[in-house]
């Protein structure tokens, strides 16, 4: 999977599933939602800043001005998001207050972010990063560290701290994060 925009078709509707899942409605209210919204008004920027990105050389002045403002916004709201990470169309970001989000992290679609969420390697020379599936809710302070994948439909708990891989259709709590209850349960293996 490689998420991006790559042509303006794309990112119109990257941008419409974001506002999507902010309002429930996409479009109806654009200007209201990047006015009162800092988590909408963040993922809007995000966005051209990464289609502008992927588009190269050719569009080396639109990125610029692009990346100035995610910046600008970014120190305003303390989110702290790559455009070089990969993040599918939907994301929500709840509340402002600290995110992070590592370049070489995966996100799917219909992510949701709360404050304090960190994505971030294990050590400095690790070169891998988180990935996470689809339809991914992660409650406030979660941390999730090193070269993880995890599944999509999970819930993760405020607070947990993911350092292993975890499955699909679960919900996850704890430091470190332990798998609390799963829709399928043959699916549960923990690794020791």
């Amino acid at each position: 999977m490689d998420y991006g925009p790559k042509t303006f078709r794309e990112l119109k509707m990257y941008v419409r599933n974001d506002l999507h899942y902010v309002n429930g409605h996409p479009w109806r209210s654009l200007i209201s939602r990047y006015l009162f919204e800092p988590g909408f008004k963040f993922s809007f920027w995000l966005r051209f800043t990464r289609y502008f990105y992927l588009k190269g050389r050719k569009a080396i002045l639109p990125f610029l001005l692009c990346r100035v403002k995610l910046k600008r916004i970014g120190y305003k709201y303390s989110f702290d998001i790559s455009f070089r990470a990969q993040i599918g169309p939907g994301l929500t970001i709840a509340h402002y207050g600290y995110i992070i989000v590592t370049s070489n992290t995966i996100i799917g679609k219909n992510c949701s972010l709360r404050p304090g969420v960190v994505f971030g390697k294990k050590l400095t020379e690790a070169t891998g990063g988180p990935t996470v599936g689809d339809n991914v809710d992660f409650g406030v302070g979660s941390v999730i560290v090193g070269d993880v994948t995890i599944g999509s439909n999970v819930t993760v708990g405020a607070n947990s701290v993911i350092t292993r891989n975890v499955p699909d259709n679960c919900i996850v709590a704890g430091a470190p994060a332990r798998v609390i209850h799963c829709k399928n349960s043959e699916t549960i293996s923990q690794e020791g």
